[in-house]
């Protein structure tokens, strides 16, 4: 029986030093996601599966500018008109179960690319809609550490999400147009001259 116990303790151990934390990857009808077309405010990002993209991003606890953030790879699709759902208690890779750890998420128009690195280099070429929430700098991050579940926090809303307490909104995306072929004829013909120009001297 005691040797029972010590194994089922080791494990317990085992797996709880292994776990990772728990983020609820959603958001609530209080804290849609808009959209923003040449200053003008577009309301909520229409219903359709599919038809956006959302990608969790985690650096370390404390971290405040939008900078140095590592992609999770978990990607979240719409549902309905403004949210983002991945289902609740989904573990973000590199984390610590039961700590905190700087968040945020960006979105996108889905026919950028299936995750941020490429939409964001396809954004200057195709055009879309695109943003980043606020860094949640201090995230608390849910867990099961041999204690049973621990409820995460909300991605959006409360004094650990990306939102401050008592501010109901989410962020917006933003739409980027595609240059049209005449700017990027001039664009690259002063180039051109400047090339030349410097040559010359």
């Amino acid at each position: 029986m005691k040797k029972i116990l010590i194994a089922l303790g080791l494990a317990a151990l085992v797996s709880s030093s292994q776990a990772q934390g728990l983020c609820n990857f959603v958001n609530s009808a209080a804290t849609v996601i808009t959209l923003t077309s040449n200053g003008v405010s577009m309301g909520s990002a229409p219903a359709g599966n599919g038809s956006w993209r959302y990608e969790l991003f985690r650096a370390p606890a404390g971290t405040t500018a939008d900078v140095g953030f590592v992609a999770t790879g978990l990607i979240a699709t719409n549902t309905s008109a403004g949210r983002l759902v991945a289902g609740n208690g989904v573990a973000i890779p590199g984390t610590a179960a039961g700590g905190t750890a700087a968040i945020l998420i960006r979105g996108w128009s889905a026919n950028l690319g299936q995750n941020w690195a490429e939409a964001s280099a396809n954004l200057a070429i195709l055009g879309g809609y695109a943003g980043s929430s606020a860094v949640a700098p201090n995230f608390l991050l849910g867990g099961d550490g041999g204690l049973g579940f621990i409820q995460p926090s909300p991605v959006f809303g409360g004094s650990s999400g990306i939102v401050p307490a008592g501010v109901n909104n989410g962020f917006t995306l933003t739409y980027f147009p595609v240059p049209e072929p005449s700017s990027m004829v001039l664009a690259g013909l002063g180039a051109a001259s400047l090339l030349l120009f410097r040559r010359r001297k």
